[in-house]
């Protein structure tokens, strides 16, 4: 006979369970919606491995290695600050001259290894502080597991001394760059979008938390990308830096930069709609001839989000009011010596979010739930787990299965097939969605990338009008001198 205290119990140590905040989505699913006709026994190895405290795959977030690594990271190498660099001496290879030689090339080599392993190892250290229960999160474990990767194969690589060894490490910063170390993007958005849906952090925390990590990501690849370009230069015979913001930042037309992203929009609309549905008029105004040196990828980026915003609301709008016409956007481009601004106006109605809303990664919990769900639906990459490309003899993703595959090495090249690893960049991926996938964080995204170039991206909505996005991007070759990689 069952007792009304036994009763009373079980109820208090359930209420208990569902208050617990050290639950996470990946690592407690309900197994029963995805398989209601299968028996728990079938399920059962399973359930048994998406409880465990550690990730039974994990070569890193264990008992014996998350939180004993002080003879490695805090002695070694947590007690060495990063070194800021400026633009302009990024562009003169690390000196005060323009010209490229032999020892430069072997300098500048020797710098991107040692700097890259001191930055990786402040943000692991970040990670590490925060609670268990984040990192512990599926999408937070990849990004430990791939930084903590990154780490030990920048500290093991052997010391540059000569050309050929400089060729070599550039074959290994290839494959650090299209390995799936890009997957790091996706997986730090969707658990921050998790961890928020549980309770697990706080999210304006969470929100410095993803900034500092993107921030970091742009300046590690950076002094990567220059390291690639001036080797390519040497290697051309180019003795002679000709920009001054060397061959990673290019001379950027506004005009075809966003002709460009309003052809990217119209093909999205026609893709979600139907092919002939009426567009939005769109108009170039202002300093329409303007060219500028930026990263290309980063404008492409930067502009196509916004654009994209503008034009998904516009069609809404055109739609809720049965409208023969959608109304015009208009793109107004702006400069002075310091900084350009593009202003994008639309009169799609106001944004109906608030400022907190559209400027977190957390947003309310229905909202970061759908972008997770959507995140989630993203081709290819849930068919990707990092974990199929670090050990020899795992179960592997469909994507996998056709590749015989053998353990990364800590140095030099890995034996892995080159093909395995053409994932695409990730900033040109998330763009390149289908619009099906709402993701909700471009304009999060897109402020962090501003403010890293000197700039910042503000927005202003008047409900039942229209919306005025306006980017403003710091004049790089004004601001050559200050230390823009030292946001790390």
């Amino acid at each position: 006979m069952v007792r009304a205290s036994d009763i009373s119990r079980f109820r208090k140590c359930i209420k208990l369970h569902n208050k617990s905040n050290v639950s996470d989505i990946s690592q407690i699913p309900d197994f029963s919606k995805y398989s209601p006709i299968q028996s728990i026994s079938e399920l059962a190895p399973f359930i048994s491995t998406t409880l465990k405290a550690y990730p039974s795959r994990s070569r890193y977030v264990n008992q014996q290695h998350f939180y004993q690594n002080q003879n490695i990271l805090e002695r070694d190498y947590l007690t060495r600050s990063p070194h800021p660099v400026s633009l302009a001496q990024l562009a003169q290879y690390f000196d005060d001259s323009s010209t490229l030689t032999k020892q430069k090339l072997i300098s500048s080599g020797q710098f991107v290894k040692e700097e890259l392993t001191i930055r990786i190892a402040h943000k692991l250290h970040l990670l590490q502080m925060l609670p268990f229960s984040v990192v512990n999160n599926f999408h937070f474990c990849q990004v430990y597991e791939s930084y903590f990767n990154i780490f030990d194969r920048f500290r093991r690589y052997p010391s540059i001394k000569t050309l050929e060894d400089n060729e070599k490490f550039v074959r290994f910063l290839k494959r650090i760059l299209s390995d799936f170390n890009t997957l790091n993007l996706p997986h730090l958005i969707m658990g921050a979008l998790e961890c928020h849906i549980l309770d697990l952090y706080p999210p304006a925390e969470m929100d410095k938390v993803v900034s500092s990590l993107l921030r970091a990501r742009i300046s590690r690849r950076l002094i990567v990308e220059e390291h690639l370009s001036i080797t390519s230069n040497f290697n051309s015979g180019k003795k002679k830096n000709t920009l001054v913001l060397g061959d990673i930042f290019q001379e950027c037309s506004a005009k075809e930069y966003l002709l460009e992203a309003k052809d990217m929009c119209e093909n999205f609309i026609s893709d979600k709609y139907y092919k002939g549905i009426a567009l939005p008029e769109f108009v170039i105004a202002g300093d329409v001839d303007l060219n500028f040196y930026f990263l290309p990828a980063h404008l492409k980026y930067l502009l196509g989000e916004i654009l994209r915003n503008s034009y998904e609301a516009t069609m809404k709008e055109f739609i809720r009011q049965g409208l023969n016409q959608p109304a015009k956007i208009t793109a107004t481009v702006i400069s002075n010596k310091q900084s350009f601004i593009f202003r994008i106006s639309d009169r799609a109605g106001g944004i109906p979010h608030d400022d907190k809303t559209i400027w977190s990664f957390g947003k309310s919990k229905n909202l970061a739930k759908e972008s997770l769900s959507n995140f989630h639906k993203l081709p290819g990459l849930q068919t990707v787990s990092l974990y199929d490309y670090m050990y020899e003899n795992t179960r592997k993703s469909s994507l996998t299965q056709q590749y015989k595959f053998t353990s990364l090495e800590p140095i030099g090249d890995t034996n892995l097939p080159e093909s395995v690893y053409n994932f695409e960049r990730p900033l040109q991926s998330l763009l390149k969605r289908s619009s099906r996938y709402k993701l909700g964080i471009a304009l999060a995204m897109c402020k962090i990338y501003a403010e890293y170039w000197n700039g910042d991206l503000t927005v202003h909505s008047i409900q039942g009008y229209g919306t005025d996005t306006v980017l403003k991007l710091g004049n790089l070759m004004h601001h050559t001198d200050e230390l823009q990689l030292d946001k790390v």
